[in-house]
């Protein structure tokens, strides 16, 4: 396997060299290695810090390994994203800071959404994801309006998300619901003329 012999970095200080080596092959391990540039320096290896040197000065699975997947979203090595984000995922505990889990579910249903029409269960994991970043949206505004005073709530992935598929599959008042309290919680977006727009469908069914 690649680099077996000690791995380091990243992936070292988080303890995930047995995931690591388990999870992807010698290539796709080279591959992420090659591909992930987070610092954009050109042809070096910023990759190499998955597994040589001292690693992150303040390691997160959950956030590291939610960024990291964020690089493997095309066609080509999406599979390889959506191993990377189940593991972020996995790695929640009850000390991991809400916004983490959050901006992971972002990642989550970003990755799965995009493949929904060409991978099984794509379109039913991003549903999940959407849910499960709705259920904690009040703890994350709390969050977010403390570390964020000054600004207003940016907008949320997850209602935005669900609302788009429930208005298409025609379950208008799904959509109403979710769209309502995304707009009571004071996320942003256009949810009062979503909702508008919903009832006017229901209207032309009567």
């Amino acid at each position: 396997m690649f680099f077996t012999d000690k791995i380091q970095g990243t992936i070292g200080q988080l303890g995930l060299q047995d995931w690591w080596l388990s999870t992807f092959t010698e290539e796709e391990q080279k591959y992420i290695i090659q591909t992930y540039q987070p610092l954009g320096v050109g042809d070096n290896i910023v990759g190499d810090s998955l597994i040589k040197g001292d690693g992150d000065c303040n390691p997160n699975a959950v956030s590291i390994l939610s960024d990291l997947a964020t690089w493997f979203k095309k066609e080509i090595d999406h599979t390889i994203g959506f191993r990377i984000i189940a593991k972020a995922e996995e790695s929640i505990n009850s000390s991991t800071n809400i916004l983490d889990i959050h901006f992971l579910y972002n990642n989550k249903i970003s990755l799965y959404y995009r493949f929904r029409d060409s991978e099984p269960n794509a379109l039913e994991e991003a549903i999940s994801a959407c849910k499960k970043q709705i259920e904690i949206s009040a703890k994350a505004k709390v969050q977010f309006k403390k570390e964020y005073k000054k600004s207003p709530l940016p907008s949320h992935t997850g209602f935005e998300q669900l609302a788009i598929i429930e208005e298409k599959r025609g379950n208008f008042k799904s959509c109403i619901d979710i769209s309502t309290t995304a707009l009571k919680e004071g996320w942003s977006g256009d949810w009062e003329n979503r909702i508008e727009r919903v009832k006017r469908k229901i209207d032309k069914l009567k």
